[in-house]
């Protein structure tokens, strides 16, 4: 696996005020929530990075759980490693477990392809009073 510049790296959200900063400012952003003492989340982060290095346009972040407790309660998360997607400010997916890239990478095709607009339409028409 290739090595990624510092500059590609995934950013860190540590608190729910910066998780909604970041929400507020970017279109499609991918989280991982991990833990230090979560095997499988270690083993999965290269790969998470990597896939993050090949796509600018997503904002692609991490969340340690037992820093960012308020974010990991407010989202249920009960499993690391996971991912939750969001899109315009839609939560889109939540997917456990680690993966390989080509997963993550069909994963984020998945993801980008989404009709946000449709998904907007379909919310607003729910929300519009009988």
């Amino acid at each position: 696996m290739n090595s990624v510049s510092p500059s590609h790296l995934p950013m860190t959200i540590e608190s729910q005020q910066q998780f909604n900063q970041y929400v507020a400012s970017h279109d499609f952003i991918v989280l991982l929530f991990t833990a230090k003492w979560c095997a499988p989340c270690q083993t999965f982060y290269p790969t998470f990075a990597e896939v993050a290095a090949q796509v600018p346009h997503v904002l692609f972040a991490t969340v340690d759980i037992d820093v960012a407790t308020d974010l990991a309660g407010n989202f249920q998360v009960a499993q690391v490693p996971a991912l939750m997607v969001i899109r315009e400010r839609v939560v889109i997916d939540m997917v456990s477990g680690a993966m390989q890239a080509h997963e993550l990478q069909h994963h984020l095709e998945m993801w980008q392809a989404l009709d946000m607009a449709a998904i907007d339409a379909h919310f607003t028409q729910k929300s519009t009073p009988a």
